[in-house]
């Protein structure tokens, strides 16, 4: 895939940062998959799943949606983040969490597409001993109000 048709595809399958979707340029994984509360991987992905779940678009430019890539991967790789994650999320379930990477073929630029699964009914996630949630393109700390229809849920 070029980076060309990455753009397409980015703008085919997620094409808005909303309550579903985030996109990080995060190109240095290092101090980002658990940082800075409210700056981090893990707190995107409490965020998304106390919501109806979606996907952590790493490596591509908030709102212009250029493809930067991702320069360094520490110690990462698509096959362990899934259990970083896990380690650094109470009460997120493993079943629908992988990543996706993606190259260009002209650029060899590299992109993850991490899909988070929604929270279990009744139980928020929490990263950073806070739960996280999404009001509009915005991450905050969960409402009151938000945490009341997830600990309602049947």
């Amino acid at each position: 895939m070029t980076a060309s048709e990455l753009t397409q595809y980015l703008l085919t399958h997620y094409p808005l940062e909303n309550e579903k979707c985030e996109w990080k340029a995060f190109g240095n994984l290092k101090n980002l998959i658990s940082g800075a509360a409210g700056e981090d991987v893990i707190s995107y992905v409490s965020a998304l799943s106390n919501m109806e779940g979606g996907c952590l678009v790493l490596g591509v430019e908030d709102k212009s949606l250029n493809i930067i890539g991702i320069k360094d991967f520490h110690t990462y790789t698509p096959e362990n983040l899934p259990g970083r994650i896990l380690g650094n999320c109470t009460f997120l379930v493993s079943e629908g969490l992988w990543v996706e990477p993606i190259t260009t073929s002209d650029s060899q630029k590299t992109i993850w597409i991490i899909h988070i699964p929604k929270h279990t009914p009744r139980q928020p996630v929490i990263a950073h001993k806070k739960a996280w949630q999404r009001s509009g393109d915005s991450l905050i700390e969960m409402t009151q109000s938000r945490k009341e229809t997830i600990l309602c849920e049947p």
